[in-house]
Formats: structure tokens, sequence, C-alpha cells
């Protein structure tokens, strides 16, 4: 016992002797020593609310970087009394820049026509990213594309990501009295919903109850799912320095070349399943909101007045073309 407590004294002395030099360093040369301005302004970062916007973000390794070209460049307008204002939307398409689905060249053009057309008439900006040099299939790109999208527009506050193969039809309908603006957001998010994942046949993951404007702002990603789960063909993300930590962490090689997912949106299933902080970050939001297709169930297929229709899956039965012709007619 006397030997235990002669180590125990030993061991306070060493730390007593420790936290006295440690302050008399501190004291003598802690105001001689500064940090660059690079580590003050990433520390300034982290230290504040990481569902905010900040300017910081880090650069995306130059392999993972496609040809990025700004179709619509939003105009600034600080007295624009929408949350958010136009400006701070950018709408978002990348592809190898092909079509998709075996349809006509052509609609690859009719795409671009159809955001531009839609950004222009609310003041959105409009980026298209073309990520065939990326050593990486499409749908995995879509990832670095938004971070590099997030880059290229530090004014931004959401992204939209809205796949090739999908056509926004009410273009008279805003994002944000439709989705983004506090108090409809709060509305339109799904309450005590289940969270459709493939992997989560053992467990039954609600969305909350009930959301205040408060707790909204903690979402990072707004999506909506169908019958298989999430859906990452339109999907909004706020620009944030934890967004973009997401994004990276989401197109990590890794989960793809071990097989964890079969595609992107799996692998957001695979996350809502084991990881329940990044669950936490996901809003649910009606499909035909924002996602809608041109068959199914009520609350999947479109009506008359719906903001997009997405032609999810019509490769199977080879209709794309006919589709994308049938309701190209319907924009109005």
């Amino acid at each position: 016992m006397a030997v235990l407590q002669w180590k125990l004294s030993r061991v306070i002395f060493v730390l007593l002797i420790i936290g006295i030099s440690s302050f008399l360093i501190y004291f003598q040369f802690g105001n001689s020593f500064s940090a660059s301005p690079a580590l003050e302004r990433l520390q300034d970062v982290f230290s504040k609310p990481s569902v905010q916007e900040y300017d910081y973000l880090v650069p995306l390794d130059e392999d993972m970087q496609g040809l990025s070209t700004t179709y619509h460049q939003a105009t600034i307008n600080e007295d624009d009394p929408q949350e958010p204002k136009s400006h701070e939307i950018v709408i978002l398409l990348a592809s190898d820049g092909r079509s998709s689905g075996n349809m006509a060249p052509e609609t690859f053009n009719q795409c671009i026509e159809n955001r531009i057309n839609y950004a222009k008439h609310h003041n959105y900006g409009f980026e298209y990213v073309n990520v065939s040099q990326m050593n990486i299939p499409p749908v995995w790109a879509k990832m670095p594309a938004i971070i590099q999208t997030m880059n290229k527009h530090p004014h931004a506050k959401w992204i939209w990501w809205l796949d090739q193969d999908a056509l926004i039809l009410n273009t008279e309908l805003s994002i944000q009295e439709h989705i983004l603006s506090p108090d409809v957001l709060v509305e339109k998010l799904m309450k005590n919903e289940p969270m459709i994942s493939p992997f989560s046949a053992d467990l039954e993951r609600l969305t909350p109850s009930s959301y205040t404007v408060d707790s909204a702002r903690s979402l990072g990603l707004l999506i909506s799912q169908d019958l298989n789960g999430l859906n990452a063909g339109s999907f909004f993300v706020r620009r944030s320095p934890m967004m973009a930590l997401f994004l990276d962490l989401w197109g990590d090689k890794s989960f793809r070349e071990n097989k964890v997912a079969d595609h992107e949106q799996a692998l957001l299933g695979y996350f809502v399943r084991y990881h329940p902080e990044i669950a936490a970050i996901i809003g649910i939001l009606p499909q035909t909101l924002i996602n809608s297709y041109p068959v199914g169930q009520p609350e999947m297929g479109w009506k008359e007045g719906h903001l997009v229709i997405h032609f999810a899956g019509c490769w199977v039965e080879n209709r794309c073309q006919v589709l994308w012709d049938e309701y190209r007619e319907r924009v109005h």
C-alpha cells in the first residue's frame, strides 16, 4: 500500500510540474505565436454551427473536377425579400455530355434549354459539369460535381441537383414558394415518415414528428423517396462545410469498390440505416413535390401543375424517348 501511495505521489508531482511549465511557457511566449490566416479562417468556420453557409470549402483534387460551364449566372439582388434569395439557388446538371436512356442526341440540348429557361425566369444560377474526364461512373460523379459547384458559387445557399432524364414542367413555380421558404419547408417536410432503405429490413427509422423553422435549418439534404427508398434524381443540398464533407464521404470510392451498395442512392440508404447522425440531416419531401414519375400511385405519379417529372426507369420498357417527347410538349 505504501508503495502504491508513493507511485501515485510521483505521478501527481510530474503532472503538477508539467502544468506549471505549460502555464509559464504560454505566459512568456503565448502572445508571440500567431496562426496563419488560412488556419484562422478554417478555425472560424468550424467554430460556428455547421448548418450555416460560409465561403470556405476545401478545393477538390484535380482528377475529381469536371469541365464546368455556367449557363446562367444569377443577378445578385440583396434587396430580394425571399428566403433564400433567388441568386442563392443554383440548379446543377452533371453528366458525360451524352443523352441518357437511349434517347436521341438532341435531348441533351433540350435538357440544357429547359434548365436555362427556368433559371432565367426566376433568377437562379444554372451550372453544368461535364464529368466525362473523371475515371468513375457518372452516377458517382454527382457528389464531386456538387462540391465543385459549391466552390464555384460561394454566394449560393442551396444547390438543386436534377438528373438529365427529368424535365421542369411548371416553370411558373418558384423554388422558394414551393419548397425552400422556411415556413413552407416546415409545412412540406414529412413527419413520422419511415425512411425507406434496402438495408432497413430490421429497423424502421422515422423522420421527426414535428419541425420548427430552427430545427429545419439543421437539415442539409432535402430529398424524396419511392417504394425502393431515397431517390437521388432530384434533391437539394445546403451549401456548408458539413455538407461538403458529407458529399466527400458519400462519393468515397471504397464504398463502390467494396460493393457496399450498387449505386449512389443505395449507399444513401446504407447511411440512413447505419448512421443516425446522417439520417438526422436528411429531410424527406413528398415525392410529387420535386420528383414526380410519369406513372405510379397517387403519391408518386405526375399531375398537371407539378414542378418536375422524372423518367426514372424508363429504359426498362424502352420508353424514354416517347415519354420525353410527350411531356416536353407540356412544359409551360
